[in-house]
Protein backbone atom coordinates (compact mmCIF):
# COMPACT_ATOMS: atom_id res chain seq x y z
CA UNK A 1 0.00 0.00 0.00
CA UNK A 2 2.30 2.37 1.11
CA UNK A 3 5.89 1.01 -0.38
CA UNK A 4 6.34 2.47 -4.00
CA UNK A 5 5.62 5.92 -2.40
CA UNK A 6 9.29 7.01 -1.58
CA UNK A 7 10.65 9.75 -4.02
CA UNK A 8 11.33 12.76 -1.98
CA UNK A 9 10.80 16.74 -2.82
CA UNK A 10 11.40 19.47 -0.69
CA UNK A 11 8.53 22.02 0.00
CA UNK A 12 8.67 25.77 1.77
CA UNK A 13 6.34 26.26 3.83
CA UNK A 14 5.88 29.79 6.14
CA UNK A 15 9.49 29.92 6.28
CA UNK A 16 10.40 26.34 6.95
CA UNK A 17 11.90 23.56 4.98
CA UNK A 18 9.67 20.09 5.49
CA UNK A 19 11.04 16.95 3.49
CA UNK A 20 8.04 15.97 1.91
CA UNK A 21 7.59 12.55 -0.27
CA UNK A 22 5.91 12.84 -3.59
CA UNK A 23 2.25 12.61 -2.37
CA UNK A 24 0.39 9.64 -4.19
CA UNK A 25 -3.44 11.28 -3.87
CA UNK A 26 -4.63 14.33 -4.26
CA UNK A 27 -4.64 15.99 -0.45
CA UNK A 28 -8.64 16.05 0.86
CA UNK A 29 -10.13 19.73 1.23
CA UNK A 30 -10.87 21.88 3.83
CA UNK A 31 -14.20 21.62 3.56
CA UNK A 32 -17.14 18.80 2.75
CA UNK A 33 -19.83 19.60 0.57
CA UNK A 34 -23.06 19.76 2.67
CA UNK A 35 -24.07 16.39 0.15
CA UNK A 36 -20.97 14.62 0.43
CA UNK A 37 -21.21 10.89 2.53
CA UNK A 38 -18.25 11.01 5.13
CA UNK A 39 -17.19 7.26 5.25
CA UNK A 40 -17.11 5.13 8.36
CA UNK A 41 -12.97 5.52 8.49
CA UNK A 42 -9.81 6.97 6.36
CA UNK A 43 -5.86 6.41 7.41
CA UNK A 44 -3.92 9.45 7.12
CA UNK A 45 -0.21 9.39 6.70
CA UNK A 46 2.29 12.52 7.52
CA UNK A 47 4.62 13.52 4.65
CA UNK A 48 6.69 15.92 7.08
CA UNK A 49 8.68 15.46 10.06
CA UNK A 50 8.53 18.65 12.44
CA UNK A 51 6.81 17.57 16.00
CA UNK A 52 5.17 21.00 15.97
CA UNK A 53 3.41 20.68 12.69
CA UNK A 54 2.61 17.07 12.98
CA UNK A 55 1.03 17.44 16.06
CA UNK A 56 -1.02 20.24 14.94
CA UNK A 57 -1.93 18.27 12.16
CA UNK A 58 -3.40 15.55 15.03
CA UNK A 59 -5.21 18.13 16.86
CA UNK A 60 -7.12 19.16 13.72
CA UNK A 61 -8.08 16.01 12.80
CA UNK A 62 -8.82 15.50 16.34
CA UNK A 63 -11.21 18.98 16.01
CA UNK A 64 -12.82 18.51 12.53
CA UNK A 65 -16.62 17.73 12.62
CA UNK A 66 -16.59 16.82 9.23
CA UNK A 67 -14.00 14.09 8.81
CA UNK A 68 -14.98 10.45 9.35
CA UNK A 69 -15.39 9.53 13.09
CA UNK A 70 -12.80 6.90 12.95
CA UNK A 71 -9.15 7.96 11.99
CA UNK A 72 -5.67 6.50 11.80
CA UNK A 73 -3.18 8.97 11.67
CA UNK A 74 0.83 7.95 11.31
CA UNK A 75 3.81 10.52 11.30
CA UNK A 76 7.28 10.38 12.87
CA UNK A 77 9.27 13.53 13.62
CA UNK A 78 12.72 14.23 13.90
CA UNK A 79 14.81 14.32 16.88
CA UNK A 80 13.20 15.77 19.92
CA UNK A 81 11.54 15.41 23.43
CA UNK A 82 7.72 14.93 23.86
CA UNK A 83 6.25 15.57 27.56
CA UNK A 84 2.43 15.09 28.46
CA UNK A 85 -0.16 18.13 29.10
CA UNK A 86 0.47 17.94 32.63
CA UNK A 87 4.29 17.23 33.39
CA UNK A 88 7.38 18.98 34.61
CA UNK A 89 9.80 19.27 32.20
CA UNK A 90 12.39 19.83 34.76
CA UNK A 91 11.88 16.90 36.52
CA UNK A 92 11.54 14.51 33.77
CA UNK A 93 14.07 15.35 30.64
CA UNK A 94 17.61 16.33 31.31
CA UNK A 95 17.16 19.59 29.66
CA UNK A 96 21.13 20.81 29.53
CA UNK A 97 22.17 17.88 27.53
CA UNK A 98 19.42 18.08 25.21
CA UNK A 99 20.19 21.88 24.80
CA UNK A 100 23.74 20.84 24.13
CA UNK A 101 22.46 18.58 21.06
CA UNK A 102 20.05 20.96 19.85
CA UNK A 103 17.39 18.45 20.63
CA UNK A 104 13.80 20.36 21.12
CA UNK A 105 11.96 20.36 24.31
CA UNK A 106 7.93 19.65 23.21
CA UNK A 107 4.25 19.66 25.01
CA UNK A 108 1.39 17.81 23.51
CA UNK A 109 -2.00 17.90 24.51
CA UNK A 110 -2.33 14.69 25.75
CA UNK A 111 -1.74 13.41 29.14
CA UNK A 112 0.88 10.69 29.89
CA UNK A 113 4.27 10.62 30.26
CA UNK A 114 8.16 11.59 28.29
CA UNK A 115 9.08 10.04 25.19
CA UNK A 116 11.90 10.50 22.69
CA UNK A 117 11.23 10.98 19.59
CA UNK A 118 13.80 10.47 16.06
CA UNK A 119 12.99 9.22 13.00
CA UNK A 120 13.67 5.72 13.53
CA UNK A 121 10.19 5.87 15.50
CA UNK A 122 7.24 5.72 14.40
CA UNK A 123 3.90 7.42 15.99
CA UNK A 124 0.14 6.51 15.67
CA UNK A 125 -2.83 8.15 16.63
CA UNK A 126 -6.14 6.72 16.65
CA UNK A 127 -9.04 9.24 16.32
CA UNK A 128 -12.79 7.56 17.67
CA UNK A 129 -16.14 8.65 19.44
CA UNK A 130 -15.70 8.80 22.82
CA UNK A 131 -18.45 6.08 23.45
CA UNK A 132 -16.29 3.53 22.28
CA UNK A 133 -13.44 4.56 23.78
CA UNK A 134 -10.93 1.73 24.64
CA UNK A 135 -7.00 1.71 25.48
CA UNK A 136 -6.63 -2.23 25.43
CA UNK A 137 -8.51 -2.36 21.87
CA UNK A 138 -6.41 0.28 20.23
CA UNK A 139 -3.32 -1.45 21.59
CA UNK A 140 -4.50 -4.92 20.66
CA UNK A 141 -4.58 -3.61 17.18
CA UNK A 142 -1.48 -2.54 16.62
CA UNK A 143 -0.23 -5.85 18.27
CA UNK A 144 -2.21 -7.35 15.39
CA UNK A 145 -0.13 -5.67 12.67
CA UNK A 146 3.12 -6.77 14.19
CA UNK A 147 1.96 -10.05 14.74
CA UNK A 148 1.37 -9.61 10.78
CA UNK A 149 4.85 -9.03 10.45
CA UNK A 150 6.04 -11.85 12.62
CA UNK A 151 6.73 -9.67 15.70
CA UNK A 152 5.84 -11.75 18.51
CA UNK A 153 4.29 -8.67 20.27
CA UNK A 154 1.59 -8.54 23.00
CA UNK A 155 0.08 -6.04 25.50
CA UNK A 156 0.49 -6.01 29.19
CA UNK A 157 -1.39 -4.71 32.06
CA UNK A 158 -0.41 -0.86 31.53
CA UNK A 159 -1.73 -1.37 27.53
CA UNK A 160 1.56 -1.15 26.58
CA UNK A 161 2.61 -3.02 23.90
CA UNK A 162 5.59 -5.40 24.25
CA UNK A 163 7.93 -7.68 22.91
CA UNK A 164 9.46 -10.46 25.18
CA UNK A 165 8.61 -8.25 28.19
CA UNK A 166 10.42 -5.46 26.76
CA UNK A 167 8.29 -1.95 26.14
CA UNK A 168 8.10 -1.02 22.38
CA UNK A 169 5.14 1.45 22.91
CA UNK A 170 4.05 3.91 24.98
CA UNK A 171 1.06 5.94 24.99
CA UNK A 172 -1.44 8.17 25.91
CA UNK A 173 -4.93 9.64 25.28
CA UNK A 174 -7.28 12.95 25.47
CA UNK A 175 -11.04 12.77 25.75
CA UNK A 176 -13.11 15.55 25.07
CA UNK A 177 -17.03 15.92 24.89
CA UNK A 178 -17.69 13.16 22.27
CA UNK A 179 -14.65 12.70 20.95
CA UNK A 180 -11.23 11.07 21.92
CA UNK A 181 -7.86 9.53 20.82
CA UNK A 182 -4.99 7.39 21.77
CA UNK A 183 -1.56 8.22 20.85
CA UNK A 184 1.70 6.00 20.77
CA UNK A 185 4.79 5.66 19.94
CA UNK A 186 6.64 2.73 18.18
CA UNK A 187 10.52 2.03 18.80
CA UNK A 188 11.37 0.45 15.08
CA UNK A 189 14.52 1.88 15.03
CA UNK A 190 15.66 3.96 17.83
CA UNK A 191 18.73 5.61 19.26
CA UNK A 192 17.96 3.49 22.54
CA UNK A 193 21.03 5.71 23.58
CA UNK A 194 19.90 9.15 23.17
CA UNK A 195 16.67 7.93 24.74
CA UNK A 196 18.39 6.96 27.52
CA UNK A 197 20.44 10.25 27.83
CA UNK A 198 17.58 12.56 27.25
CA UNK A 199 15.22 11.10 29.31
CA UNK A 200 17.38 10.57 32.90
CA UNK A 201 16.88 14.20 34.41
CA UNK A 202 20.11 15.20 36.92
CA UNK A 203 19.42 14.60 40.63
CA UNK A 204 17.16 17.66 41.99
CA UNK A 205 15.64 18.80 44.71
CA UNK A 206 12.53 20.06 42.92
CA UNK A 207 9.05 18.67 44.74
CA UNK A 208 5.80 19.54 42.93
CA UNK A 209 2.52 18.89 41.08
CA UNK A 210 2.55 16.71 38.17
CA UNK A 211 2.22 13.70 36.03
CA UNK A 212 5.57 11.33 36.46
CA UNK A 213 6.81 8.96 34.07
CA UNK A 214 6.90 5.03 34.39
CA UNK A 215 10.49 4.19 33.85
CA UNK A 216 10.15 0.68 31.84
CA UNK A 217 12.91 -1.47 30.00
CA UNK A 218 12.69 -0.86 26.26
CA UNK A 219 13.78 -2.91 23.11
CA UNK A 220 13.39 -1.96 19.83
CA UNK A 221 11.61 -3.73 16.78
CA UNK A 222 14.87 -3.89 14.48
CA UNK A 223 16.18 -6.07 17.28
CA UNK A 224 13.28 -8.51 16.12
CA UNK A 225 12.72 -8.07 12.18
CA UNK A 226 15.42 -7.84 10.06
CA UNK A 227 12.95 -6.08 7.10
CA UNK A 228 10.87 -3.91 9.63
CA UNK A 229 10.77 -0.09 8.59
CA UNK A 230 8.38 3.03 8.65
CA UNK A 231 6.65 2.08 5.88
CA UNK A 232 5.78 -1.55 6.11
CA UNK A 233 4.74 -0.97 9.81
CA UNK A 234 2.51 2.27 8.63
CA UNK A 235 1.21 -0.41 6.01
CA UNK A 236 0.48 -3.39 8.48
CA UNK A 237 -1.63 -0.87 11.08
CA UNK A 238 -3.21 0.79 8.15
CA UNK A 239 -4.69 -2.65 6.43
CA UNK A 240 -5.15 -3.32 10.10
CA UNK A 241 -7.42 -0.73 11.31
CA UNK A 242 -9.47 -0.72 7.91
CA UNK A 243 -9.99 -4.41 8.27
CA UNK A 244 -10.96 -3.87 11.68
CA UNK A 245 -13.46 -1.47 10.85
CA UNK A 246 -14.86 -3.44 7.61
CA UNK A 247 -13.89 -0.29 5.00
CA UNK A 248 -12.08 -1.51 1.70
CA UNK A 249 -8.91 -1.18 2.00
CA UNK A 250 -6.73 2.27 0.27
CA UNK A 251 -4.02 4.23 -0.14
CA UNK A 252 -4.05 6.59 3.24
CA UNK A 253 -4.48 10.59 2.37
CA UNK A 254 -1.19 12.38 2.67
CA UNK A 255 -0.94 15.35 4.86
CA UNK A 256 1.91 17.91 3.78
CA UNK A 257 3.37 21.02 4.98
CA UNK A 258 1.06 23.21 2.88
CA UNK A 259 -1.85 22.79 5.10
CA UNK A 260 -0.40 25.43 6.44
CA UNK A 261 -1.07 27.66 3.98
CA UNK A 262 -4.48 26.25 3.46
CA UNK A 263 -6.11 25.88 6.75
CA UNK A 264 -5.57 28.58 9.19
CA UNK A 265 -6.73 26.41 11.93
CA UNK A 266 -3.94 24.24 11.47
CA UNK A 267 -1.22 26.96 11.33
CA UNK A 268 -2.94 28.20 15.32
CA UNK A 269 -2.37 25.10 16.67
CA UNK A 270 1.50 25.17 15.33
CA UNK A 271 2.19 28.70 16.42
CA UNK A 272 0.37 28.29 19.96
CA UNK A 273 2.31 24.46 21.04
CA UNK A 274 6.05 26.38 19.84
CA UNK A 275 5.36 29.52 22.56
CA UNK A 276 7.28 29.44 25.77
CA UNK A 277 3.70 29.89 27.37
CA UNK A 278 2.76 26.42 26.22
CA UNK A 279 6.17 24.48 26.20
CA UNK A 280 7.43 26.22 29.87
CA UNK A 281 4.03 28.04 31.02
CA UNK A 282 1.85 24.70 31.69
CA UNK A 283 4.24 23.67 33.69
CA UNK A 284 1.97 22.27 37.01
CA UNK A 285 3.18 24.38 40.61
CA UNK A 286 6.90 23.27 42.04
CA UNK A 287 9.39 24.24 44.42
CA UNK A 288 12.58 23.90 44.09
CA UNK A 289 15.67 24.12 46.89
CA UNK A 290 19.06 24.67 45.43
CA UNK A 291 22.02 24.63 47.73
CA UNK A 292 25.73 25.05 47.06
CA UNK A 293 29.08 25.16 48.98
CA UNK A 294 31.17 28.09 47.45
CA UNK A 295 34.84 29.44 48.83
CA UNK A 296 33.34 32.50 49.78
CA UNK A 297 30.15 30.55 51.47
CA UNK A 298 27.57 28.43 51.65
CA UNK A 299 24.28 29.53 49.03
CA UNK A 300 20.93 27.91 50.09
CA UNK A 301 17.87 29.39 47.49
CA UNK A 302 14.23 28.38 47.92
CA UNK A 303 12.03 29.09 45.00
CA UNK A 304 8.78 28.57 44.16
CA UNK A 305 7.19 28.34 40.59
CA UNK A 306 3.66 28.98 39.07
CA UNK A 307 3.28 28.53 35.44
CA UNK A 308 7.04 28.08 35.06
CA UNK A 309 7.31 31.69 36.51
CA UNK A 310 9.02 32.30 39.86
CA UNK A 311 6.59 33.56 42.20
CA UNK A 312 8.49 33.45 45.70
CA UNK A 313 12.33 33.56 46.12
CA UNK A 314 14.60 33.46 49.50
CA UNK A 315 17.93 33.77 48.70
CA UNK A 316 20.66 33.07 51.79
CA UNK A 317 24.36 33.23 50.63
CA UNK A 318 25.94 32.48 54.07
CA UNK A 319 28.53 35.11 54.36
CA UNK A 320 27.77 38.37 56.30
CA UNK A 321 28.77 40.53 53.88
CA UNK A 322 26.21 38.90 51.19
CA UNK A 323 23.14 40.01 53.42
CA UNK A 324 22.37 42.87 51.21
CA UNK A 325 22.86 41.19 48.46
CA UNK A 326 21.11 38.07 48.68
CA UNK A 327 17.66 40.20 49.38
CA UNK A 328 18.24 42.23 46.81
CA UNK A 329 18.54 39.36 44.50
CA UNK A 330 15.16 37.41 46.71
CA UNK A 331 13.25 40.30 45.22
CA UNK A 332 14.69 40.47 41.77
CA UNK A 333 13.89 36.60 41.24
CA UNK A 334 10.11 37.38 41.61
CA UNK A 335 7.93 37.33 38.45
CA UNK A 336 11.12 36.17 36.67
CA UNK A 337 10.90 32.83 34.35
CA UNK A 338 12.19 30.17 35.66
CA UNK A 339 15.09 29.28 32.93
CA UNK A 340 18.19 30.91 32.12
CA UNK A 341 16.75 33.73 30.79
CA UNK A 342 15.07 34.59 33.97
CA UNK A 343 18.02 34.28 36.10
CA UNK A 344 20.05 36.62 33.63
CA UNK A 345 17.29 39.22 34.01
CA UNK A 346 17.30 38.68 37.97
CA UNK A 347 20.72 39.40 38.17
CA UNK A 348 21.22 42.56 35.77
CA UNK A 349 20.07 44.47 38.94
CA UNK A 350 23.81 44.28 39.98
CA UNK A 351 25.27 45.04 36.52
CA UNK A 352 25.31 48.72 37.24
CA UNK A 353 28.10 49.89 39.55
CA UNK A 354 29.06 47.53 42.77
CA UNK A 355 31.33 49.08 44.82
CA UNK A 356 33.67 45.61 45.31
CA UNK A 357 35.01 43.95 42.00
CA UNK A 358 35.78 40.57 44.36
CA UNK A 359 31.37 40.65 44.83
CA UNK A 360 30.92 41.00 41.24
CA UNK A 361 33.20 37.86 40.57
CA UNK A 362 31.31 35.74 43.48
CA UNK A 363 27.61 37.01 42.16
CA UNK A 364 28.61 36.08 38.59
CA UNK A 365 29.69 32.25 40.00
CA UNK A 366 26.49 32.28 41.53
CA UNK A 367 24.59 33.29 38.58
CA UNK A 368 26.22 30.43 36.57
CA UNK A 369 25.72 27.95 38.78
CA UNK A 370 22.14 29.12 39.41
CA UNK A 371 21.32 28.41 35.62
CA UNK A 372 23.22 24.97 35.48
CA UNK A 373 21.62 23.55 38.03
CA UNK A 374 17.90 24.91 37.10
Amino acid sequence: MLTSIRRHVTRVTAGHRFPIETPRRKSVPQRCHATAIIPKAATYLSRVTDPWLNLAFEEWLFRNPELPPHILYLWRNTKCVVVGKNQNAWKECNLRRMQEDGVPLVRRRSGGGTVYHDIGNTNYTIIMPRDVFDRRTNAELVTRALLQLDIPASVNERHDIVVDGKKVSGSAYKLVNTKAYHHGTMLIDSDLKALGTFLKPPPKNLVGKGVESVRSKVTRLRDHSYTIDHLSFCDAVATEFLKYHQVQATHPIELTADYMAKIPKIKEYYDEIRTWEWVNGQTPDFAHRLEHSFPWGDADIHLKVHRGIITEASVNLGADHHAAVALRLSESLENKRYDADGVDEAFGIFDLAEPSSRVLEELAELREWIKRTL
